[in-house]
């Protein structure tokens, strides 16, 4: 039977998993280096970044290297803690309750040390936890990654100090001192006894950004050396970013969405113009990894057996935008609407993205599984599990957090001029009425010529008002720096203007201050 073709080559705005590590390119030496150090210390903080890879490397680079190993294979665990500021209900567990559960779910417990977890609650607890795994490969170490380290530290400082305390009881401690009473130990077998007083090999990793490496001064007291063994993960070189370029648009696999293809060199020489930096020549694995992913996804079904050219490729600069809008236009025009104004006023806020938890997402902002399902897909939110299990959203990457901004900045314009139409419309509207109440009157009184030019005289001032509040609402938002939308207003109260014939001398001063406007 043959695999299903669902698989795309480049990740995009998501990082790279463990089941992905065959398409995990140009990070051969990082990988190397960062695994000899783990092996050899016994913390690591790996820290670069955001954009630059960390999740990758660990997901995709140091985990199926650990799955390698022949020989007491060691045992690993992810924990990521969640940002507690950002939170909601699905995120409201402290952190060490989240490590708990990371350890606990599915893990089968020794009936003898059942004496030992009721007296280990609350201190002690993730020290009982550790022993379950242990038992299973005593000589084995037991690798903990903590990604996006900082998250750590939106929460209380005594939160903080307790995960911190317990971290350090694991290290450095065979076993709690206040388990370490005699008569625990009084229905035990000597092996048994060994094996309580055996400390673990435990390994922890914490990848953390840049520029947050200054938090962790604040776990010294508990983890004297936390800053000792440092990875930094730079960026890409380009020499680096041509094998991520190339390498996997020429693997061969019944599981590719697409057959082989390849880039001409002007294509790969464009690519890496655009998104190295001009002060360093660094790439940032991230913004390359969406613009691949949309070329693979949008540009590839067009190549039929021929290279990607520069012709076919487009402008580099559009593809973040036209990631964000080729995401959504994928959704009906209802799901669309629903869509883009909770990824735009919900999922960022402070230019920060906000997990959600699936099940609010559908309670609160009536997002289907359809459409969950259809934003995982294309990359633009990327879904994980938390430690109960339950499946966490958020925006792919910090790389789409502008362009983003950017369609909400727009779609608020287009619903401030939706909004002055309408207005405009009203009180066209009115002044028609009015105008017919007054020809109607006037007839009554057989001046119906006189009233008919009182009327459109009256019109004409109802006109002139309408122009001047228009106007001056374009003022007040031109001091606060909105050119575009204040023309905008000008220009709408140039139009109403023009209702007023030029031999009508009422909006003469208005209709010249407008254009002296409309010219700067």
């Amino acid at each position: 039977m043959s695999k299903a073709k669902n698989i795309y080559r480049y990740p995009g705005a998501n990082s790279f998993t463990t089941e992905q590590a065959h398409l995990f390119m140009g990070r051969e030496q990082d990988r190397e280096n960062l695994y000899q150090l783990i092996l050899a210390r016994q913390i690591v903080v790996l820290y670069g970044k955001s954009g630059y890879g960390k999740s990758s490397l660990i997901n995709a680079g140091i985990i199926p290297m650990l799955e390698q190993e022949s020989f007491e294979k060691p045992k690993h665990f992810s924990i990521r803690l969640y940002n507690k500021e950002q939170s909601i209900d699905a995120f409201s567990k402290s952190p060490l309750n989240t490590f708990i559960t990371a350890l606990s779910t599915n893990t089968e417990e020794l009936a003898w040390m059942q004496d030992f977890k009721k007296n280990a609650y609350p201190r002690g607890l993730l020290w009982y936890w550790i022993k379950q795994h242990q038992i299973q490969q005593p000589e084995a170490p037991i690798i903990l990654f903590f990604d996006q380290f900082e998250e750590l530290f939106t929460y209380s400082e005594q939160e903080i100090e307790a995960f911190a305390a317990e971290l350090n009881l694991l290290l450095y401690q065979r076993m709690p001192d206040f388990l370490s009473k005699r008569e625990y130990f009084t229905q035990l077998d000597n092996q048994q006894t060994n094996f309580i007083f055996t400390k673990p090999d435990i390994k922890i990793v914490f990848s953390i950004r840049s520029d947050r490496m200054s938090l962790l001064n604040r776990l010294a007291k508990y983890l004297p050396n936390i800053l000792k063994f440092n990875y930094e993960l730079d960026a890409l070189t380009e020499s680096e970013a041509r094998q991520a370029i190339i390498k996997p648009a020429q693997l061969q696999g019944e599981e590719f969405i697409n057959p082989t293809f390849r880039y001409e060199n002007a294509v790969i020489d464009a690519i890496i113009n655009r998104v190295k930096n001009s002060y360093d020549d660094k790439i940032e694995t991230a913004t390359l990894q969406i613009i691949l992913r949309f070329i693979e996804e949008h540009k590839v079904p067009k190549l039929e057996g021929k290279p990607i050219t520069l012709e076919l490729l487009g402008n580099i600069k559009d593809i973040f935008k036209d990631f964000y809008q080729t995401s959504l236009n994928k959704l009906s025009k209802e799901e669309k609407a629903i869509v883009s104004q909770t990824i735009e006023e919900k999922f960022i806020q402070n230019n920060q993205r906000i997990p959600f938890a699936g099940d609010h997402l559908k309670q609160e902002y009536h997002l289907t599984d359809i459409m969950l399902e259809q934003l995982e897909k294309s990359t633009l939110l990327r879904k994980e599990r938390d430690t109960a299990g339950r499946f966490i959203y958020e925006i792919g990457h910090d790389t789409l957090i502008e362009p983003i901004l950017e369609f909400a900045k727009i779609r608020e314009q287009e619903e401030k001029q939706k909004r002055l139409r309408k207005n405009i419309a009203i009180v066209g509207a009115i002044a028609l009425a009015f105008l017919f109440i007054i020809f109607y009157v006037l007839r009554l009184t057989q001046k119906a010529e006189q009233a008919k030019e009182e009327a459109q005289e009256a019109l004409y001032q109802l006109y002139y008002q309408q122009a001047q509040t228009v106007k001056d609402n374009g003022d007040n938002i031109l001091r606060n720096k909105d050119t575009m939308t204040a023309q905008y207003y000008y220009e709408s109260a140039s139009v109403i203007l023009e209702k007023i014939p030029e031999t009508d001398s009422i909006a003469t001063e208005l209709k010249s201050e407008l254009q002296k406007l409309l010219k700067k």
